[in-house]
């Protein structure tokens, strides 16, 4: 019989395994305006024999609106010491009102036609499975409806098959 140890889900961090809590950005374009946002909500897995991603957005999130656009997105993941003062920017300002990514000192290239930020360490394009909004009352956990369910502004799940990994 094989013996397994308990670990912490904290004390794992590799791989798909990771539970970090580290900001990536989610980019998306709709063939005239590009935006991305800085989120540590998704992952990394397998459905129905394809490789996946899911994010989760905010309905109100203008980078939500370029994804339903184009059916398409990319993960960009940057180096969080490096670029720290960049993500925090792209948490703090709207890419419905300024170019963002611009004032972020980041440059937006493209693979496929997909944007992605050129500055990034690892990008993962994707395209769009499966999109859902996600439903407070199917939410098993009191404390996460009280934490991410602020008016009708409900978060939306995408699946997105992965295209392509890019690692410098």
């Amino acid at each position: 019989m094989h013996v397994f140890q308990p670990v912490d889900p904290i004390d794992v961090d590799e791989g798909p395994f990771s539970f970090s809590g580290k900001k990536f950005l989610i980019t998306a374009g709709d063939g005239d305006k590009v935006n991305t946002v800085a989120t540590s909500n998704g992952g990394v897995g397998q459905l129905s024999g394809r490789r996946v991603v899911f994010i989760v957005l905010r309905g109100r999130r203008y980078t939500r609106e370029l994804i339903d656009a184009s059916g398409e997105f990319s993960l960009s993941f940057l180096n969080h010491t490096e670029f720290r003062g960049a993500i925090k920017y792209l948490e703090a300002v709207s890419g419905r009102n300024e170019d963002k990514i611009g004032g972020a000192r980041l440059t937006v290239n493209y693979d496929e036609g997909i944007p992605f930020i050129d500055e990034a360490d690892n990008v993962i394009t994707a395209r769009v499975l499966y999109r859902q909004e996600l439903d407070k009352d199917c939410c098993k956990d009191n404390d996460m409806v009280d934490q991410f369910y602020q008016g009708d502004d409900y978060y939306i799940m995408y699946v997105g098959e992965i295209k392509k990994i890019m690692i410098r």
